[in-house]
């Protein structure tokens, strides 16, 4: 099991490489900045330099913003958002990544989906060809109630529209816990579709991207899940650090979750509660000389 980080700046220096070295990252998911800021030569050279510094780029994230969405319905603005996937897609061969994630849409009205649907796949229809061209394949995510492909039958028959491996599944633990289905549920659906995965947590109301296992998911359930699946790419974690903390310590309490080591437990009024340390509020993981936290 391999774990890599989100990047949100699309800085590839020095001193950004040192500083992701130093906290002990050595795989990233590249923000869509990263393809989009540069041209095709400053993508190639940025990925080479981390690449040579013991950083690969496993994902790349496709642009996201309102104005990125391809399913709009305005003809203008939905080819502009068109051309910027595209040209994403197309850098993203140059990072040594192996897929792009894209979001299916922005909000959308529920008047609009049918139409809003249609043009999704009709952008899709045009990103296939460049992913045959490039070998990059299209990492679809599930979004969030009010989005297009937020219910898990609604993905999967975008799917099946496309008879071809080069569309394929990232899957948000975040979003799904927002959303009305369960989660290991939606996971089993896609599982044999699934070829990146998010993890950050949250509160069950809110997409706020909190790190694991501080929010309301079950993480030993999902853990046991994710791991029953023998998937064999890292797995992206798409939150900073909880309490501002480094991410090395981040990347620690994730391995411990994946080792099955869960926080300690202590019982109060018959219930089993995790226990946290009062001064960096951190949850106390079991080591072998007693249990650590963000502090130590």
């Amino acid at each position: 099991m391999e774990l890599g980080v989100c990047r949100w700046r699309p800085d590839a220096d020095d001193a950004a490489v040192e500083l992701l070295l130093n906290q002990g990252v050595d795989i990233i998911e590249a923000p869509p900045s990263f393809v989009l800021d540069f041209d095709d030569d400053g993508v190639r050279s940025n990925s080479q330099r981390l690449l040579a510094a013991g950083i690969r780029i496993n994902v790349c994230h496709g642009p996201f913003a309102l104005d990125d969405d391809f399913s709009v319905l305005d003809p203008n603005a939905r080819s502009e958002a068109l051309v910027r996937q595209l040209t994403a897609l197309r850098r993203t061969a140059l990072t040594g990544a192996h897929c792009m994630v894209v979001h299916p849409s922005g909000p959308v009205a529920p008047s609009d989906i049918p139409a809003r649907t249609d043009n999704l796949r009709a952008g899709l229809e045009a990103m296939l060809k460049v992913a045959e061209q490039t070998g990059i394949k299209i990492a679809l995510e599930n979004m969030l109630p009010g989005l297009l492909c937020s219910e898990t039958s609604d993905l999967i028959g975008v799917l099946d529209e496309f008879d071809t491996p080069l569309l394929s599944v990232c899957f948000d633990v975040g979003h799904a816990n927002i959303a009305t289905e369960n989660i290991i549920e939606s996971i089993t659906a896609l599982q044999d579709r699934i070829i990146a995965f998010h993890l950050h947590d949250n509160d069950g109301t809110r997409d706020i991207h909190i790190q694991p296992p501080y929010g309301s998911i079950d993480w030993p359930t999902l853990i046991d899940k994710l791991k029953s699946l023998n998937f064999d790419r890292p797995f992206s974690i798409e939150c900073d650090p909880w309490n501002q903390v480094s991410l090395s310590v981040m990347l620690r309490e994730m391995r411990s979750l994946f080792a099955g080591v869960m926080p300690v437990e202590t019982q109060v009024n018959g219930r089993a509660v995790w226990s946290t340390c009062p001064n960096c509020r951190h949850y106390l993981f079991p080591a072998g000389d007693g249990p650590i936290c963000a502090c130590r």
